[in-house]
């Protein structure tokens, strides 16, 4: 349903409109700092240690043959092409498939074909859901690592996905989701569930606790670990009327025409949330801007199998 046809009061699940979440999208990527913490993740000890470290341990005995990796839900690349360049420092062969049903899939291209990530990485590319993929190539083609970031909000039930993902891993390989928590940031914008009338969407929502608690009933080892973002959120806090504000606030609530659409209460309770979580800092020419901190959780996990890893 279009956000313009929307009842007053009525609340609508940002993924059931894929066009307009687009839009909150790009906004919420003007206003970020994710792109540089999620650089300086991957340059950190610990992506080298849990990631490309263990990848190395596991697989150096077979470096003559591609080290295959799948980014589920890729959008255009940012976020996965700093993981790529990590990995192809390391190993002499890569062949990444991209999985992403939506048309950041070409932007991902795009920039791949200006600017190559490495030149030891050929990539394959597939313009499909996950299901899709699965539906197409099934699950006879296994990866080494395994990339969901931000993605499994679209995959629905946690314990459906988490065995689809399993079962499409090497022995010794590791899969990499990273998906918001549930008690700080975003995770924790008090919207309740019975206030979001589209039944097609409302209970997809995911957070760590439901995916960790699918891995502790599968006997899935996993680490986890936090890392931090900041948004600009002074338009919509600011100015009602800043339809880029508009956008990003319905982004951060997950809900299409938030500020119109929500009864007073929620609204009331949703701002006063985002007013408790910012804080306001000095920019370079005077200005005040107000920035809203987010905390996700990077869910490290490694598969443990008592075969050998091929």
């Amino acid at each position: 349903m279009m956000a313009s046809n929307m009842s007053e009061n009525k609340l609508f699940n940002l993924l059931s409109d894929m066009k307009h979440y687009h839009k909150t999208y790009a906004a919420y990527c003007s206003k970020t700092n994710k792109w540089q913490e999620w650089q300086k993740w991957t340059e950190s000890a610990e992506f080298e240690s849990n990631v490309v470290a263990n990848l190395s341990k596991n697989f150096s005995g077979n470096m003559d043959q591609p080290i295959r990796v799948l980014g589920i839900g890729s959008g255009d690349g940012i976020l996965e092409m700093h993981q790529l360049r990590k990995l192809a420092a390391k190993f002499p062969k890569i062949s990444a498939s991209v999985v992403e049903p939506s048309e950041l899939i070409t932007k991902y291209k795009d920039t791949v074909g200006r600017n190559p990530v490495a030149d030891n990485i050929t990539f394959e590319w597939y313009k499909q859901t996950f299901d899709e993929y699965l539906a197409c190539h099934g699950s006879e083609k296994k990866y080494h690592f395994i990339s969901v970031v931000h993605a499994v909000y679209f995959l629905g039930d946690p314990d459906v996905f988490i065995k689809k993902m399993y079962k499409l891993l090497e022995p010794g390989g590791i899969l990499l989701v990273i998906l918001l928590t549930d008690h700080t940031g975003s995770g924790s914008i008090p919207l309740h569930q019975s206030e979001l009338k589209d039944d097609k969407t409302t209970n997809n929502y995911v957070n760590s606790s439901q995916v960790k608690a699918t891995l502790e009933k599968l006997q899935i080892e996993y680490t986890q670990s936090i890392y931090k973002e900041t948004t600009d959120i002074t338009d919509f806090m600011t100015n009602d009327d800043s339809e880029e504000g508009e956008l990003l606030l319905d982004f951060l609530t997950s809900t299409i025409n938030f500020r119109k659409s929500a009864p007073y209460d929620v609204r009331a309770r949703v701002m006063r949330h985002f007013q408790q979580g910012s804080h306001i800092e000095k920019t370079d020419d005077g200005d005040e801007k107000i920035s809203y901190k987010h905390t996700s959780d990077v869910a490290i996990l490694f598969v443990t199998r008592r075969d050998r890893a091929k």
